[in-house]
């Protein structure tokens, strides 16, 4: 008799755990890339703030095929969660031609130091922000590593 008394009191509490629990963000499908802060003091090329943002939009449309890529200032895609990609440089180190042409395998790259942020672009919460340090490309891969990490994308 006792059993199910005890088997009921057990679904109900799950069910009111289940209810308070909070709910997972829905995964976003689309993405805003918006360009990278320089900090003061950091003689960063204009080239490389564009260069960051395509490798960024690049990595993120190769690794999520379904994902929309919205460009800064485009109105979201109706119907879309935008997750929303900033950051500021904090660190840059210009290439070393000598390093690269005597060693090669990547060496004597530029070096850059960012901290990203990423944000619910309707909300302006943000959701994490890392620093991440790399060439232009291994920073985009890494960035892109964050959101497939935090499932924040969808991919079907």
């Amino acid at each position: 008799m006792q059993l199910p008394t005890v088997a009921l009191a057990a679904v109900i509490c799950a069910g009111v755990l289940a209810l308070a629990a909070p709910e997972e963000p829905a995964p976003y499908s689309a993405v805003e890339v918006d360009p990278f802060a320089v900090d003061q003091g950091i003689a960063l090329p204009p080239d490389y703030q564009s260069a960051l943002m395509e490798s960024i939009a690049r990595e993120i449309s190769l690794a999520f095929e379904t994902v929309i890529i919205v460009r800064q200032g485009d109105p979201p895609p109706f119907g879309h969660a935008v997750l929303r990609i900033s950051g500021t440089v904090i660190g840059f180190q210009p290439a070393n031609p000598v390093k690269r042409s005597l060693i090669g395998f990547g060496a004597g790259g530029a070096m850059l130091r960012v901290r990203v942020r990423f944000a619910d672009a309707s909300t302006g919460q943000v959701l994490l922000v890392r620093e991440v340090k790399g060439a232009t490309e291994s920073v985009a891969k890494k960035i892109v590593k964050f959101s497939i990490t935090s499932h924040w994308l969808e991919s079907k």
